[in-house]
C-alpha cells in the first residue's frame, strides 16, 4: 500500500481562465504601437501559463451599412480562422458574441458581457476551478467580480495599464497590469526576435566600466540615479540607482542603446514598483 501512494502530492489546484477579447486585443495593439510602432504578437499558450481551462470571447466584426461586400467577407474569414486556430489549443473554448454598429459613433457593440458573466458565475457555483485569471478592464465588470470573490473564489486580475478603475482592481484578490513587459514576455519567439526592450539588472559596482557620466537624476532635490555612455565602440546607455537595493545590496539600473527609450523605461519601472510619478524625477545632463 505503501508504494501505491509514494510521490503523491495532494489534490491538483485548478484554474481557469476567461479572456475578453477586444480588450487584450487593444490592449496589445496600444501597447505595441507606442513601443514598437505595431501591435505585439501574442503566444496564447503563453498567455495560458498553468490554466488547465481557457475561455475566450469575442464576435465577428459588425458589417457596416454600404460597406464593400468581398472585403467583409475577408475580415469575416480572417477572424473566424483565428477563431479556429484558439479552439486547437488544448483546453480552449471560444464564446461569439453578437456585433452591432453604431451610426452616429462608428464602433461596434459587443455584447460578450453575459456569456462572460454566465460562465464565470457556474463555474465558480459549481466549484470547477480553485481560482481564476480574468482578462479584462471594463468597468462593467466590477459587481461580477465581487460577486465571485465572495462566492469564495479567488481572482486573479490582468488590466490595461491606465485603463482601469480602481474598484475593477479593488475587487479582485490580485491585479496585474499588461505593461509592455509582461505583454513582451508572453509574445510570441519571431515577435522577440526582431525586437527588443531595455535591459533592467542590478549589479554590485557603483560605476559602470568603461563608460562616461553624461546625466544625473534628481529626486526631491536629491540625487538618485546617474546616467552613463559606455565609450565607443558600444555607446549603450545605462541608467543607474545611485543607492544599492536593500534586498539584493545591487544598484539597480537600465540598459538600451537609445537614451531616450532607456529614460522613457527607467521612468515606468519606478512609476510601477516604487509609485514615483514622472514629475518626480528631474534629468539633469552633465557636461
Amino acid at each position: 500500500m505503501g508504494g501505491l501512494t509514494a510521490g503523491y502530492a495532494g489534490p491538483k489546484e485548478v484554474q481557469y481562465m476567461f479572456i475578453d477579447g477586444e480588450q487584450l486585443r487593444r490592449t496589445a495593439d496600444e501597447v505595441g504601437m507606442s513601443w514598437f510602432g505595431e501591435s505585439i504578437e501574442i503566444d496564447y499558450r503563453a498567455l495560458q501559463g498553468a490554466c488547465q481551462k481557457v475561455f475566450y470571447y469575442d464576435c465577428l466584426p459588425a458589417k457596416q451599412q454600404g460597406a464593400d461586400e468581398a472585403a467583409y467577407k475577408a475580415k469575416v474569414d480572417a477572424k473566424t480562422a483565428f477563431f479556429n486556430e484558439l479552439r486547437g489549443l488544448p483546453g480552449w473554448h471560444v464564446s461569439q458574441g453578437l456585433a452591432k454598429h453604431r451610426k452616429k459613433a462608428r464602433q461596434e457593440q459587443k455584447e460578450v458581457d453575459i456569456l462572460i458573466a454566465v460562465d464565470m458565475l457556474t463555474h465558480t457555483h459549481r466549484r470547477n476551478m480553485h481560482r481564476l485569471t480574468f482578462v479584462s478592464g471594463d468597468q462593467d465588470f466590477a459587481p461580477l467580480l465581487e460577486a465571485v470573490v465572495r462566492d469564495g473564489m479567488y481572482v486573479e486580475l490582468l488590466y490595461p495599464e491606465g485603463h482601469t478603475a480602481q474598484d475593477l482592481m479593488h475587487f479582485a484578490d490580485v491585479a496585474k497590469p499588461m505593461h509592455v513587459d509582461f505583454l513582451f514576455g508572453i509574445s510570441t519567439a519571431s515577435f522577440r526576435r526582431t525586437r527588443g526592450l531595455p535591459t533592467r539588472m542590478g549589479d554590485v559596482n557603483e560605476s559602470v566600466a568603461n563608460a562616461d557620466v553624461i546625466g544625473e537624476v534628481i529626486r526631491d532635490g536629491q540625487l538618485f540615479a546617474k546616467v552613463w555612455r559606455e565609450r565607443a565602440p558600444s555607446g549603450f546607455i545605462t541608467i543607474k540607482l545611485v543607492e544599492p537595493d536593500r534586498g539584493s545590496n545591487n544598484y539597480m539600473s537600465v540598459r538600451d542603446i537609445d537614451e531616450a527609450r532607456a529614460k522613457r523605461y527607467f521612468t515606468d519601472w519606478m512609476a510601477r514598483d516604487f509609485g514615483l510619478s514622472v514629475d518626480a524625477l528631474e534629468w539633469t545632463p552633465c557636461p
